[in-house]
């Protein structure tokens, strides 16, 4: 979910192969089954922290290691606010460390955690914090919390979903639901409204207008698809009435699950009025399709990048409503020092602070998810100036969380997302490829299924 600077040329659409794309993505499943052999690895003192190189102005202080996944304008203004901390007291140093996307975070705590090296803080998605709390690392994070830092701070919703049998493990922070972005000079030239459609039928038909128009010198397809995005996917099935589970209950293969697959194997290989892109957000700046559907934390780097007016709206619905929360959040690592998790938290609660979450808030489009940052002159004026910033948190209230086995079966993530590739690039049977899918997840979910009812259910 991070953002991209506009490329100085457009290219031409990139159909990307499945097995290309595996092999990129294959992060995930290395990752995490290492982590199932974690465990609550011993006593604090046999865990290492990792090399902080502090500026001189900061040395002799105690450090606190943060491992984040955000890249360009996300990461520029995360480590800001981090400095603003930095400089707010004179006992403690945060560095922020940066991996590559969320998949890098949780592979390198997963190395790490073998390893006996571990940053204090990881910033985690929606759907990474979970195995590892399943896995005993993460720090319970009640006994940090005062009058000015706890679960009033936070916006409910988004803090509910940290909670675990009434204790806090994650806290928001870069919550994001997904969006649909739309050119507005295209529809305006194909004569289609200035809004999303409300429908995925309205979509595919819009699309037929669009596609093979020139605009800008670029031959329009509707929409560039990433094959990676097993997020937006969830939505999707939910749209149609289908599910990937109900609790640890796989549902994947319901038809209505198989009914969304087909939607989008036919918007791809029949239609031919979308593709599977290398990279949404710059073909999306550099005028070569009409529409994406990306985080709301890559509303800020869209309106930069691109040269035309952004228009942003509500995810089409299909039979029903179908909006997954995402992006990510703060947990401390259970094994850091007691001296470095007392720090951590002292972090935490400045990030949760009405100046840090506004600004963050404000330089990269993620949802306010502290209620002071909600209320704060700075993003009511930005949703004032820019009613796009304002669509995340009215979308918020038509959204919920990933099924469970997205949030606590490893395998889920590259299943879907290999599912997926099949329906994009090989044009495969919806039918045939989601029942697949469902037996290995079903399978996959007896492995945990003890632990989660012992711990969660």
């Amino acid at each position: 979910m991070s953002l991209f600077a506009r490329s100085g040329s457009a290219q031409k659409p990139v159909n990307i192969s499945r097995r290309s794309f595996l092999t990129a993505a294959g992060m995930t499943a290395i990752a995490l089954p290492v982590l199932a052999a974690c465990g609550n690895a011993g006593g604090t003192a046999s865990f290492s922290a990792p090399d902080v190189k502090a500026p001189s102005e900061f040395s002799g202080r105690t450090n606190v290691v943060i491992w984040s996944p955000w890249s360009g304008n996300n990461h520029e203004v995360f480590t800001g606010v981090v400095d603003g901390f930095n400089r707010s007291q004179s006992d403690i140093y945060a560095e922020v460390q940066q991996f590559n996307g969320y998949d890098g975070v949780t592979e390198k705590i997963a190395a790490g955690l073998q390893a006996r090296q571990i940053p204090d803080i990881g910033v985690f998605s929606d759907v990474s914090w979970n195995k590892f709390f399943l896995n005993d690392t993460l720090e319970p994070l009640g006994g940090y919390f005062d009058s000015n830092f706890g679960p009033s701070t936070f916006n409910e919703r988004l803090f509910t979903e940290g909670v675990v049998r009434g204790e806090s493990y994650w806290i928001p922070f870069g919550r994001s639901t997904p969006l649909f972005y739309y050119n507005k000079e295209i529809f305006s030239s194909a004569g289609l409204p200035d809004r999303a459609p409300a429908t995925w039928d309205e979509f595919r038909s819009w699309g037929k207008q669009i596609t093979g128009q020139n605009y800008n010198g670029n031959s329009l397809k509707m929409r560039a698809y990433t094959g990676a995005d097993d997020w937006y996917m969830q939505g999707l099935l939910w749209n149609f009435g289908g599910s990937i589970s109900d609790g640890l209950d796989v549902t994947v293969d319901s038809a209505a699950a198989i009914a969304a697959a087909e939607f989008d194997r036919a918007v791809i290989n029949d239609d031919k009025i979308a593709y599977l892109a290398q990279e949404i957000n710059n073909d999306f700046i550099n005028g070569q399709v009409a529409t994406i559907t990306n985080s709301t934390g890559s509303l800020t780097g869209l309106i930069k990048g691109a040269q035309f007016e952004v228009g942003a709206g509500f995810l089409p619905q299909q039979t029903t409503h179908g909006v997954p929360t995402g992006g990510a959040g703060l947990g401390i690592m259970k094994n850091a020092s007691p001296e470095r998790k007392e720090a951590a938290a002292q972090v935490l609660a400045y990030l949760s602070g009405e100046e840090a979450s506004s600004t963050w808030t404000v330089g990269t489009g993620y949802l306010p998810s502290t209620i002071s940052a909600a209320n704060s002159t700075k993003v009511r004026q930005v949703m004032s100036d820019n009613p796009n910033y304002k669509l995340a948190v009215d979308q918020l209230e038509l959204a919920r969380q990933p099924d469970a086995v997205r949030r606590y079966v490893q395998s889920t993530i590259t299943e879907m997302r290999t599912a997926i590739q099949k329906l994009y690039t090989e044009n495969a049977d919806a039918g045939a490829t989601l029942k697949a899918t469902a037996t290995k997840l079903r399978a996959d979910t007896e492995s945990v299924r003890k632990l989660y009812e012992s711990k969660v259910a």
